[in-house]
């Protein structure tokens, strides 16, 4: 058994039993628990031979449940388990910590908060439960962790290293920068996602990649969602606020032409801010859209081509009609290799064309 990583979760929803997957494959033991009995169930079967036994005391403890509820939760972890380390995994950091450090003082007063150390990942999926956890959810995605005054140094590191050892790259930042971020960069386009989906009516027959984008989020648990819009109401009231003055503005201009170039080519300028894959410096790739059958084999064919030709895809989208016998899918590749991919493409009976040179 791991003595490094013995691991108690304390949630079994998608990000909880997500961590628990990657700390089985590392080495670590690690067990669930989780106030529904049939999530607690499936999460702990999905651990398989790495389950942390009911007698062992564990090292870290992760508080992986709804913010409303977890200031609540963290301060129980972490009088049960005094020399485990508690770190908690929610998307607001300023009203938890405050709440915690509130409910501490009453519990126990002469004990500072040393083990404790608020901390975010930056991943998820729009499915909810054990049943939609992956053990590569983390692999290159950002982790905020935000210290506060009476953290251990020795605790700091550790949440440091357990964030690198699930594939994340840890970010150091104040609980308030952290919830204004998270306000524009996850909260709000929750929110914009659920409000563009909300006005759809049928029919959408003609609906294309483009919708199927923007409403993804729209199927996100709303129950998860309302107590954090409810925490971080400031900083959302402020973004809102940017959003529908925006939107007012081109409206009151009747949509012309000065109106309309303002507004996109604002949204142009926010669009290349956004970091580029693994959270660097934004790349602009060539474009190569691809027709591909709909059919078995036909997507893991193309790939096996691309592998081939040595060029590797950065990113891709894949755009398909009900109905239709063939769809299109877009591959995004280094600039210097969209020639080359191009060309091998066709001569292994591809029908591909070149979109976007990138520079």
């Amino acid at each position: 058994m791991s003595e490094k990583w013995l691991v108690e979760i304390i949630g079994g929803g998608l990000i909880g039993t997500s961590i628990a997957l990657k700390i089985a494959t590392i080495g670590g033991k690690v067990r669930i628990k989780d106030a529904n009995p049939a999530h607690e169930r499936v999460a702990n079967e999905l651990i398989g031979e790495a389950l942390l036994p009911s007698d062992v005391e564990p090292s870290l403890v992760v508080v992986a449940v709804p913010v409303d509820t977890s200031p609540t939760v963290i301060c129980r972890a972490l009088m049960s388990n005094p020399s485990a380390t508690v770190i908690d995994i929610g998307s607001i950091k300023t009203k938890v910590l405050l709440d915690v450090k509130t409910l501490w003082r009453e519990k126990s007063p002469e004990r500072p908060l040393s083990n404790f150390l608020p901390t975010h990942p930056m991943a998820g999926r729009e499915l909810a439960g054990p049943d939609g956890a992956r053990s590569d959810l983390f692999e290159g995605r950002a982790w905020a962790i935000t210290p506060h005054d009476e953290v251990d140094s020795d605790v700091l590191a550790l949440g440091q290293n357990l964030v690198g050892e699930l594939g994340a790259t840890p970010y150091l930042l104040s609980p308030e920068e952290h919830d204004r971020q998270v306000a524009m960069t996850s909260h709000l386009p929750q929110l914009l996602a659920s409000a563009l989906a909300g006005v759809l009516d049928e029919p959408l027959d003609l609906a294309g990649a483009g919708l199927r984008d923007m409403t993804r989020l729209a199927s996100s648990d709303p129950a998860m969602w309302q107590p954090i819009f409810e925490a971080n109401q400031n900083e959302l009231t402020l973004l809102l606020s940017k959003v529908n003055e925006s939107i007012n503005q081109l409206v009151n201009q009747h949509f012309n032409r000065d109106a309309v170039l303002s507004f996109m080519t604002q949204g142009a300028r926010g669009a290349a801010r956004v970091p580029g894959k693994h959270g660097g410096v934004p790349r602009n790739y060539g474009t190569l859209s691809v027709v591909i059958p709909d059919a078995p084999g036909a997507l893991a064919r193309l790939f096996n081509h691309c592998a081939d030709a040595k060029i590797n895809i950065e990113d891709l989208r894949i755009e398909h009609s009900p109905g239709q016998e063939t769809g299109l899918i877009s591959l995004s590749v280094k600039p210097g290799d969209l020639s080359t991919l191009n060309n091998y493409l066709s001569t292994q009976g591809w029908h591909s064309t070149v979109l976007n040179k990138g520079n």
